[in-house]
């Protein structure tokens, strides 16, 4: 099948891609068990995930705010900063997935329900 319309081949995209977040998750997961047995002493029970995604979201907007130009910059060139920001932004979509998968919630399933219906058919 061949796609011409350019909104439809944008959404197979994000269709193929969304495929990936079953193993972002697994991966993730790993990280955790890893850090876990490093650090035994945190309790990572269930407001662990929203309160972490919460702390590195703030995190995130510090970066950003230095990235920006509206935060100072301590020191640091904006390849640093960006690099920062970036990883910050891989931080909160790193627990996003761990709190999605902890309490049962379907990433894909909720895009479709909450995004994607919009998208033409």
């Amino acid at each position: 099948m061949r796609v011409t319309n350019p909104a439809s081949k944008q959404f197979l995209l994000q269709c193929k891609s969304m495929t990936q977040l079953q193993t972002l998750t697994e991966k993730a997961k790993t990280i955790m068990t890893m850090y876990g047995e490093e650090f035994p002493e945190v309790q990572v029970d269930r407001d662990y995930y929203p309160f972490k995604i919460s702390e590195e979201w703030g995190e995130c907007m510090q970066a950003y705010l230095m990235y920006t130009d509206r935060g100072r910059q301590k020191g640091k060139t904006k390849e640093e900063i960006k690099d920062m920001f970036e990883q910050e932004i891989g931080d909160v979509f790193g627990f996003l997935l761990l709190f999605a998968e902890r309490e049962g919630v379907d990433l894909e399933q909720a895009l479709e329900k909450k995004w994607f219906k919009r998208l033409p058919k």
